[in-house]
């Protein structure tokens, strides 16, 4: 849900994930973004988006 977030910002060129292991509990996330916007820019802009979009959701049920 993140990287499809993350690919709807014009300003991101890649995002991507990978889990290395199965057995392992984590992931691994590369993100690129243009020149002038951060990788942490992006990643803390689509959490917020995803949370305001579930609150959204949660409001209507």
């Amino acid at each position: 849900m993140i990287t499809a977030q993350l690919r709807k910002d014009p300003q991101v060129l890649f995002a991507g994930y990978k889990n290395p292991h199965p057995l392992e509990h984590k992931f691994v996330v590369r993100i690129q973004t243009t020149s002038d916007y951060s990788p942490q820019e992006a990643i803390t802009n689509a959490i917020t988006d995803l949370i305001s979009e579930f609150s959204l959701t949660r409001g209507k049920i």
